[in-house]
């Protein structure tokens, strides 16, 4: 039997309709049945021991390093919060620093105090030490020193100077200072001083300053004295200056200043050191290390 042309016509195209609705049909009923596994799954993982097996990447949570526990060394420890610092770089802490060193000069008696200093930016201005004290820096703290020259202070040229280093008559203080001290320990877990030398340094070169600038740390006339396990960084002048002490010990200490455009950034000055020097610095980066 001979077809209809007419049927032969509509055939073909009958047939490709029905083809690309049957597999739209198994489409649709695929992603509907995918849909519906992986909502399950989630209503599943909500009550699943331990929590979720699957989430979000804005509900991952990266954990960060825990900090490391400051270790007590003395008989008496304060944190440098006590006394109401706060550690944002702007606001000025020394204040806070002098109340926590008036507390601990009081406990000489039962073995002193420490202070510990916890990460963040403490802006300072000179401050000084008392006997029987530990400072210690944390991993992450930074005590920086105050940019404006008014507020460090003069003090009388030193005899090894002469009439004066930079300019005769007085010389401006240390950042951190110490006179007439027994049993002083700076260290920590490699926490930085930072004297912001930068501005002293343009000062110097530009011949804008009137004074000797002062070193970074300076202990004078003091005996046992430990410098250990912290970064000292851009200091105005002579990094650390122990003057006329006895036992002096200098360990695992990182200096940095620049090589060039840091005039006079020693990294250690002893001066007039009685008895019993040790030091060993692990990175130094500056003009030099003077013995």
């Amino acid at each position: 039997m001979v077809e209809p042309p007419g049927f032969c016509r509509f055939l073909k195209p009958d047939l490709k309709r029905w083809g690309l609705a049957l597999v739209s049909s198994h489409r649709t009923l695929f992603a509907v049945l995918w849909i519906a596994v992986f909502a399950s799954v989630f209503l599943w993982q909500d009550n699943f021991p331990g929590g979720p097996v699957f989430r979000w990447p804005s509900d991952v949570k990266v954990s960060s390093a825990p900090e490391r526990p400051i270790p007590r060394l003395r008989a008496a420890a304060f944190n440098l919060t006590d006394f109401g610092a706060v550690g944002d770089g702007v606001t000025l802490n020394t204040e806070a620093f002098e109340r926590a060193v008036a507390v601990i000069g009081k406990l000489g008696h039962r073995g002193g105090g420490q202070l510990n200093v916890p990460p963040g930016r403490w802006l300072t201005a000179p401050f000084n030490l008392t006997s029987h004290m530990t400072l210690f820096l944390a991993e992450g703290a930074v005590i920086l020193g105050i940019e404006d020259e008014k507020y460090w202070p003069l003090m009388p040229p030193l005899p090894s100077y002469g009439y004066g280093r930079e300019h005769r008559g007085p010389r401006y203080g240390s950042l951190i200072h110490g006179q007439n001290l027994r049993d002083v320990t700076i260290t920590g877990h490699n926490g930085t001083i930072n004297g912001q030398g930068q501005v002293w340094w343009k000062r110097y070169r530009q011949k804008l300053l009137n004074h000797t600038r002062g070193p970074l740390v300076q202990i004078m006339w003091s005996s046992d004295i430990v410098l250990s396990n912290v970064t000292l960084q851009d200091s105005p002048f002579w990094t650390f200056h122990p003057y006329d002490c006895k036992n002096v010990t200098v360990k695992n200490v990182t200096i940095l200043n620049p090589i060039f455009e840091a005039p006079n950034t020693d990294g250690i000055d002893p001066d007039i050191i009685i008895s019993g020097l040790r030091a060993g610095v692990s990175r130094f980066g500056g003009e030099s290390v003077s013995y």
